[in-house]
């Protein structure tokens, strides 16, 4: 099994960009039919919920998962034209505070090519943690586990959360969160695009409370670069209710602004207050 998912992998990594397109104009339909009433209609539903159908639709969002995901595989493989693709912006949103002995949590939402995201945060940090979920099947867990490796992030599991918080604040280091989706994590409740909805937010502002900043970051792909931007940062001992409404208000304008490169298709998205 190990040297099939190999064997995947490397053909994803390899594939000609028509092929890459036309692979993708073949799967799709069969995508739409079969998950018609499960990730392909919540997507549907959530883009009238939110009045952005007239900007994108389902085909743009799966395709630009499809390409996202294939171009964070060469990235993580450190392949030259996917690395040569990224840009950096506003860094010092994050430098000054780890300069200045200040733990952070880097907190992000799965927008983009977003499997960079923690990666790239060894740029600023010898001690970056990320929690981490295995998959039902071994080898993939493990192949995964092979190319995400990366000197300086240490992958946790969420059962290690405490013990995980205590290291992260005594090597001021970087904690690298997802916070639009979760597994069985209770969320804090908000309003994303108008809509009822829930962001994973108790770690982050335990952190802070505990003498940690919270720094916001996304990845969204334009003019043919995939862009790392770092937008705010939040000190430690802020108001956890005025940040969960900043941040809110933040991603609700990360998702009106690129609509197709969100993952709406996640089954918790605006489920609060719906009989799930």
């Amino acid at each position: 099994m190990d040297f099939a998912y190999k064997g995947i992998l490397q053909i994803l990594l390899h594939l000609p960009k028509p092929l890459e397109n036309f692979l993708f104009v073949l799967i799709y339909p069969i995508y739409q039919i079969l998950h018609r009433n499960r990730a392909w209609g919540r997507v549907q539903r959530h883009l009238e919920l939110t009045h952005l159908e007239t900007q994108t639709s389902p085909r743009k969002i799966f395709f630009a998962l499809y390409k996202n995901y294939l171009q964070s595989l060469r990235y993580l493989c450190h392949m030259p034209k996917a690395l040569q693709c990224v840009q950096f912006e506003n860094e010092e949103i994050i430098r000054e505070p780890l300069e200045n002995g200040i733990p952070v949590v880097a907190t992000g939402i799965h927008q983009g090519a977003f499997e960079m995201m923690h990666r790239v945060l060894t740029r600023y940090s010898a001690h970056v943690y990320l929690f981490t979920h295995s998959f039902p099947s071994q080898a993939l867990t493990r192949l995964l586990h092979q190319i995400r490796k990366t000197p300086g992030l240490e992958e946790r599991e969420t059962e290690s959360v405490a013990k995980t918080l205590r290291e992260f604040l005594k090597n001021k280091g970087i904690l690298a969160m997802l916070i639009d989706q979760a597994t069985e994590a209770r969320g804090t409740p908000v309003e994303i695009l108008h809509r009822p909805a829930e962001l994973f937010l108790r770690l982050p502002l335990k952190a802070m409370e505990m003498g940690a900043g919270i720094v916001t970051f996304r990845t969204f792909y334009e003019n043919g670069k995939h862009i790392i931007c770092f937008e705010k940062f939040y000190p430690p001992k802020s108001n956890s209710e005025n940040v969960s409404v900043q941040i809110a208000d933040d991603i609700s304008h990360w998702i009106s602004e690129h609509p197709s490169q969100w993952t709406w298709n996640y089954h918790r998205n605006f489920t609060r207050g719906i009989e799930k």
